[in-house]
């Protein structure tokens, strides 16, 4: 996926969306597109849409660093579908990670990954209520975009930490091999 690859006789164009430079500083490939969007959902909405409109991608990936919640999983993988692992309107009667008045909202699958993230605004210091594989900050804001604009989507996370107490300086060590695994992908 770091390589572009030609489609029906052109270069497919890739854009790849990494929260912030300390995850991946520079694309893989020179020819990618790449947008530093900012943590959290609404970062990641925002600067899809402004980087879908302007770079019309063939193909978008997104790459970041995420917590785990089975510990076997490591290393760089692959994501097939995100949750909202926050969306909590249970009070109204609705179930934890479904959006009210949309049917769709629990799951977004976009690759034939087994893997689930759980993306939520908070850093995952625990496991999360909502049963998940992995947990990030913005991979269901792509996803949705995605959906909506029916633009292909990867997800790749490096597993940076065990979302336990030990989170935040794991996530901080891990930063630099995330990258180093990413390019050499």
């Amino acid at each position: 996926f770091t390589r572009n690859r030609r489609v029906r006789g052109k270069m497919q164009k890739i854009l790849l969306l990494v929260a912030m430079p300390e995850e991946l500083p520079t694309p893989p490939n020179p020819d990618m597109i790449l947008v530093h969007m900012g943590i959290g959902k609404v970062n990641a909405a925002w600067q899809t849409v402004r980087a879908l409109e302007r770079y019309k991608p063939d193909l978008v990936i997104n790459f970041g660093t995420a917590g785990v919640v089975m510990p076997e999983i490591r290393g760089l993988v692959e994501v097939g579908a995100a949750c909202q692992r926050d969306m909590d309107v249970r009070a109204l009667g609705v179930a934890l990670g479904y959006t009210p008045f949309e049917a769709d909202s629990h799951l977004i699958r976009f690759a034939n990954s087994p893997l689930l993230c759980g993306t939520g605004d908070s850093f995952a210091a625990s496991r999360p209520e909502l049963p998940c594989d992995l947990v990030d900050m913005e991979l269901y804001a792509i996803a949705k975009i995605c959906r909506i604009e029916q633009t292909p989507l990867r997800a790749f996370k490096y597993i940076s930490d065990q979302a336990d107490h030990a989170a935040p300086q794991d996530w901080r060590l891990a930063l630099n091999h995330a990258a180093l695994a990413f390019s050499a992908r």
